[in-house]
């Protein structure tokens, strides 16, 4: 079955429109298909119950993302049989719900759960800063950077789909609290809402100040979880 058919049932499972699915249904239905590997599975009357994924990233050259989206242990068991190679590193990027249903299929290290934040537009209000240059990053995602003195803030896309774009921020430790963080960050928002898409933002619990540059351009916590973990296949 081609990946595009593969795609068509998935979509079964997946609400592409809600920002708590918007991660794994990016990687299930928009990720580059000459990268993209998709296993489903039916039930007795043809329906489908569940699939996994794997998907080469930028993320890691080495080892392959794995989003998995099942309702029930029984199918992410198989679906991992299916999917894995034993003893091999992989990615696991899935709602944190599916978790719970692998097991002992996987071994998990260095998990991080991820609050999923959708931006209120009602809230948002641009943050103005000369510094600040927005410019297209080669894929052709908004991007905005700060750079002076050798020093930087730089924040874009890790993905987008037709309805939502995952922004990423990283900023030089000596300049923290300057507020260039919040200012290309508004800018790369800026932007993707000029796309017609919505903006997500995920970041860690623990993760104060990154929750409260979100929370002050408006962004709102979905009250759902992503896990982003390090996990290897120990056999069938």
């Amino acid at each position: 079955m081609s990946i595009h058919a593969q795609r068509t049932l998935v979509r079964q499972l997946l609400d592409d429109s809600s920002a708590a699915e918007a991660p794994t249904a990016y990687y299930a239905l928009f990720h580059d298909p000459t990268r993209s590997t998709l296993f489903t599975q039916a039930d007795d009357k043809g329906r489908i119950i569940g699939f996994a994924g794997l998907f080469q990233t930028g993320i890691d050259l080495f080892r392959p993302l794995v989003v998995l989206h099942c309702q029930s242990a029984g199918s992410a068991a198989d679906l991992l049989d299916q999917a894995l190679t034993p003893g091999r590193p992989y990615l696991f990027f899935a709602n944190a719900s599916q978790l719970a249903l692998v097991g002992e299929k996987l071994r998990v290290d260095n998990s991080r759960l991820l609050h999923i934040y959708r931006l209120d537009v009602r809230r948002f209000q641009p943050m103005v800063n000369v510094l600040a240059r927005r410019k297209a990053s080669h894929d052709g995602s908004p991007r905005c950077v700060i750079e002076s003195g050798g020093q930087q803030a730089v924040a874009g896309v890790n993905w987008q789909s037709p309805g939502f774009a995952e922004i990423f921020v990283q900023t030089d430790p000596e300049v923290r609290q300057r507020g260039w963080g919040l200012s290309v960050v508004s800018g790369v928002t800026q932007a993707i809402l000029e796309s017609g898409r919505t903006p997500l933002y995920l970041v860690e619990a623990d993760n104060a100040a990154s929750r409260t540059l979100a929370e002050k351009l408006g962004y709102v916590d979905t009250g759902v979880q992503q896990v982003y973990a390090d996990v290897i296949y120990p056999s069938h």
